[in-house]
């Protein structure tokens, strides 16, 4: 990997910083504003659930053969980050008919995670619908609710190879850390959140970049090049480490040692989006990557970003002062990607990658960053958070 000279960073920071500086700051929402739109969603997610694959757009570009309409099992990952956005709003919503929804998706499905037999129950994909799992425990109380993920965590634990698993992509860190965070919090058992730790590390050594601080996507992709010649960062893969450490911090102990690493390095991608931030509000798709050279708009890594941005300073981690401008913009650009129905548009479809959006098409997990943001910015604008 060969760094950039400090005069190329110095150059690449200087655009960007003018190029958010020339767009018009967002003024603050108001707290019906956040709400109104997010039920609007919310709702559309939920009429539309079973027709999911009649709004999801295949790319020109990339023919592989899980790019389909089918509807996407309950379980899968595409939905886990549905699920936990589903949660974070119904906790303003004031209407228990959202974690109803919920709650039946998940008695249906027993509870269980979506384990795929040729990947393995330690994969990420299969963990990432424990995080809503987690959360309707920690609001109903039913040990039902986590037992096959804690049945499945503990198997896990309890091979003799399980020092060798981690996760080898980024956005893998929303899927799986979260889940061993909360569970170890739920059952008091410090084993969960010592393991997520150490594999943890093993995918930041592999994957952070301390320089622009930022998460290459995967190993692949290291030696990938803007236009620019900055570097590749896929903010779908960065909004969901971002995404995923927001979901994860107020599970972390406070006397635990290694909490100091996560909220560190939670505050450096903070200060790399303030860097990247486009001047319509949201960040390409390669995160360094010239406005130009992203016309199509991307909101599924942006909606991690606001919600980040915007819990971090609900629980004191980011300054007010200097970020919350940068959430009221972020969060204005995501409600012009919504539909007067209540679809969420310009969503990137499945990928590993900068790929294609379209105003009427969207994904599960589309929706779910944008509720998660839009409860995050409501409990900051009601002063509810603060």
């Amino acid at each position: 990997m060969k760094p950039f000279s400090s005069f190329k960073s110095l150059c690449i920071g200087i655009i960007f910083l003018s190029s958010a500086a020339s767009g018009v700051a967002a003024t603050e929402p108001s707290p019906q504003s956040v709400k109104a739109i997010c039920e609007k969603v919310a709702e559309w997610q939920i009429e539309s659930f079973e027709e999911q694959g009649k709004y999801r757009a295949l790319p020109t570009t990339d023919r592989r053969k899980w790019h389909h309409r089918n509807r996407y099992p309950d379980m899968n990952w595409n939905n886990g980050a549905l699920y936990a956005g589903m949660f974070e709003w119904s906790t303003i919503a004031g209407d228990p008919k959202f974690t109803d929804w919920l709650r039946a998706i998940g008695d249906k499905n027993s509870w269980d995670l979506h384990v795929n037999a040729a990947k393995g129950s330690h994969h990420a994909d299969a963990h990432a619908v424990g995080i809503s799992h987690l959360k309707m425990h920690e609001q109903f109380g039913d040990p039902e609710m986590i037992a096959p993920t804690r049945g499945i965590f503990d198997e896990i634990l309890a091979r003799p190879d399980a020092e060798e698993y981690h996760w080898v992509w980024a956005d893998a860190l929303f899927m799986s850390p979260p889940v061993w965070a909360q569970l170890s919090k739920a059952t008091g058992d410090m084993r969960y959140l010592e393991y997520m730790d150490r594999q943890y590390h093993m995918t930041y050594d592999e994957l952070w970049n301390a320089e622009d601080q930022l998460f290459y996507r995967d190993k692949g992709r290291i030696k990938k090049r803007e236009k620019n010649g900055a570097n590749e960062y896929w903010a779908r893969g960065n909004g969901w480490v971002y995404g995923g450490l927001t979901y994860m911090l107020p599970y972390l102990p406070e006397d635990w040692d290694g909490r100091a690493f996560y909220i560190d390095l939670f505050r450096q991608m903070s200060e790399a989006l303030i860097r990247t931030q486009r001047s319509d509000g949201t960040w390409s798709m390669g995160m360094m990557g010239a406005e130009a050279d992203y016309p199509s708009k991307d909101i599924s890594g942006s909606s991690f970003f606001v919600f980040g941005m915007a819990r971090g300073i609900n629980m004191g981690i980011l300054d007010r002062t200097k970020y919350e401008p940068i959430v009221f913009k972020g969060w204005q650009a995501l409600t012009e990607c919504v539909r007067e129905d209540g679809l969420v548009g310009y969503v990137q479809g499945v990928g590993a990658g900068p790929g294609e959006t379209f105003a009427d098409y969207t994904e599960s997990y589309g929706t779910g960053g944008f509720l998660a943001a839009g409860a995050e910015v409501y409990k900051l604008v009601s002063k509810t958070g603060r």
